[in-house]
């Protein structure tokens, strides 16, 4: 299990890293590993973990570099100029899951002013002809802006080509603020949150890939 939280290798509590714990059974109890996978404090931290196992078995952490969490200001803290790089990363670990290896690499970055300084939420899934579908969410999730929107690549490591519009954005399906899409394997069931009655619930929907389209 992937998660992250703040970290006593920073002092002012505001940055996260990427932990680990495991189990013997899917419903515990789980032991956190001692130390951090992934902590890059001097680019803000990371985020948003996600496992991803592909169909030859090799497996993948893929995470967010928390880079708005030392931006200039302005929505989420990264629409003030000079913003901030925030890249979703995809990281090579062993069998074991929790062992890095090899390099990792930049699967895609924000756009600027058009994402509000920040894509984050990445989740990956492959389909049977072998389309990778990196799924994420781009802008502020405090505004009607936070999307889920995808990317597709011919290999997991990219390069991804962004599509042109979100799955899910504000107005769509009565929906508002939608975001942080988990996809499960089959690429065809997929959970995210929105906004509900004041606050933020979560969200089922079947989706449909399409060579390099993706509809819900």
């Amino acid at each position: 299990m992937y998660f992250s939280a703040t970290t006593t290798a920073d002092s002012s509590g505001n940055f996260h890293c990427v932990g680990a714990a495991t189990a013997t059974n899917v419903e515990g109890p789980y032991t956190g590993q001692a130390d951090s996978l992934i902590c890059p404090l001097s680019q803000g931290g990371a985020i948003d973990p996600s496992g991803f196992q592909d169909q030859n078995g090799d497996r993948y952490i893929t995470y967010k570099v928390d880079g708005n969490s030392i931006g200039h200001g302005g929505a989420c803290g990264n629409t003030a100029d000079p913003i901030v790089p925030t890249p979703l990363i995809l990281q090579p670990v062993e069998q074991d899951g929790i062992t890095l290896t090899g390099s990792p690499t930049t699967l895609l970055n924000n756009q600027g002013a058009s994402d509000s300084g920040i894509i984050e939420g990445p989740s990956i899934t492959r389909t049977s002809d072998g389309t990778y579908v990196l799924f994420f969410s781009s802008g502020c999730f405090t505004q009607d802006t936070y999307t889920v929107s995808y990317a597709t690549a011919s290999a997991v490591t990219g390069p991804y080509t962004r599509n042109s519009y979100p799955l899910f954005a504000t107005g769509i399906d009565g929906l508002t603020a939608p975001g942080s899409a988990s996809v499960w394997s089959d690429a065809k069931y997929m959970v995210f949150h929105a906004n509900y009655n004041g606050g933020r619930a979560m969200y089922t929907a079947q989706i449909t890939v399409n060579g390099n389209s993706v509809s819900a």
